[in-house]
């Protein structure tokens, strides 16, 4: 199928960026907003809004298909892309996609895709943001011109397997830890409640203590309202301020995991990023040592590293370096989706966990697109998204695969 026309329409995402370097340093907040100076290169003020830029192919017979780009909620954070503009992307599209694109045959996802995200323009690789908005926009292009999902373009391409088995959904509180948990567990997600924890002096607490008696809240509340055979896996991204509260004293860090882990029995539990040693190379150090001393205490609490590894290749470092239990692949800093497809097979081939994630800072175009991606590769859980809200990413995300389900038991079972 030809590509006769590419254009740009700006949009919105479902949250906003934020410094999260300020945010950690104790920003005040004052309603929605937080004030005070910036910390983080590229940030005009500490939560400014998400920006989004849907790249819109015309096919040649007048169909049209598209993605969209964005960047994450705590952008430049970990190496990640920088905060931009939606004029700023499109000058940077029409440059070099709109040529790109225009006239061409697109028949294959892999192939394509791979091509361009690895493809050099001006002789560098085009923003993290472009490459997955565009490669959105080829996998539906072709699936369009097949007649299919995208999820069995996936399935066909990468030679997988159709698995029926829902992939779990992870719903994050945002700021809202109550409310929030209220709505996850009457909807029965299947992993929560994140949490937020990005803050040591209001949300963890200089001892722990804050954030160690809401975790308790959290399964009392599921036992008080929840259905008696709802049992959720638990995931807390602490966002490295479990080191900041104790000097980054990696024994006192593995203490205290210990009574989170006891906190959350008899489920399963998840801590993302517990310490935050600023250097790739001492993050892996550290969190292999913590992952050391659990075991040895014959703690069943699992570690997931998210900064640090937002490459498709820094993601295979962490894998073979067993660096983590568990992977986030962070779906909107892999560039091209066919990144997210062979990190989140690369991390099950080699027996480290992988949660298809993201950012509550993307767009539902976006969101729909990975559900397609989670339901041909099969991840550990996927990412409820956008937004902070719950309900809104969450329906989204599993009414499409619920949508790809029923579509495709029919036609296992002949019916379509």
């Amino acid at each position: 199928m030809k590509v006769k026309k590419v254009l740009c329409a700006k949009g919105l995402t479902g949250f906003y960026m934020d410094d999260k370097e300020a945010i950690k340093e104790g920003a005040r907040s004052d309603g929605f907003v937080y004030r005070g100076e910036p910390k983080t290169a590229g940030f005009r003020t500490i939560r400014q809004p998400g920006v989004a830029v849907s790249v819109l192919f015309v096919l040649e017979d007048g169909a049209v298909v598209y993605g969209d780009c964005a960047v994450a909620q705590y952008a430049a954070s970990g190496g990640r892309e920088v905060p931009n503009t939606a004029e700023a992307l499109i000058e940077v599209i029409e440059r070099h996609v709109v040529p790109y694109f225009e006239g061409r045959d697109i028949k294959e996802f892999k192939s394509t895709a791979e091509a361009f995200d690895r493809g050099l323009f001006g002789g560098h690789q085009l923003p993290a943001s472009i490459r997955y908005g565009v490669t959105q926009a080829i996998l539906e292009a072709v699936a369009y011109g097949r007649r299919c999902t995208m999820c069995e373009v996936i399935l066909d391409e990468y030679g997988l397997e159709m698995d029926l088995t829902p992939v779990r959904i992870n719903a994050q509180s945002g700021d809202e830890r109550y409310t929030n948990v209220d709505k996850m567990i009457l909807k029965q997600v299947g992993m929560m409640p994140h949490g937020l924890i990005n803050n040591v002096e209001e949300k963890l607490g200089r001892d722990g203590a804050i954030f160690l008696d809401w975790v308790k809240w959290v399964k009392r509340r599921i036992q008080e309202i929840g259905d008696p055979e709802y049992r959720p896996v638990m995931r807390y991204d602490v966002y490295g301020c479990m080191g900041k509260a104790f000097d980054n004293d990696l024994d006192k860090v593995f203490e205290y995991l210990l009574k989170v882990d006891e906190a959350c029995k008899p489920y399963e539990v998840f801590i993302e990023m517990p310490v935050d040693m600023k250097s790739n190379e001492r993050q892996l150090e550290a969190m292999k040592y913590l992952r050391r001393r659990l075991d040895e205490a014959g703690s069943k609490l699992k570690l997931i590293i998210d900064e640090y590894a937002n490459t498709y290749e820094e993601i295979v470092q962490w894998v073979d370096a067993r660096g983590a239990d568990m992977v986030q692949v962070k779906t909107i800093d892999l560039g091209g989706i066919n990144n997210i497809v062979e990190a989140v097979l690369y991390c099950k081939k080699n027996g480290v966990l992988a949660y298809q994630g993201g950012t509550c800072n993307e767009t539902d175009k976006s969101a729909l697109v990975c559900v397609n991606l989670a339901v041909a590769t099969k991840p550990f859980a996927m990412a409820g998204k956008p937004g902070m809200g719950v309900d809104e990413g969450v329906m989204i995300v599993n009414n499409e695969q619920e949508r790809l389900l029923a579509l495709f038991r029919a036609k296992k079972a002949g019916q379509i």
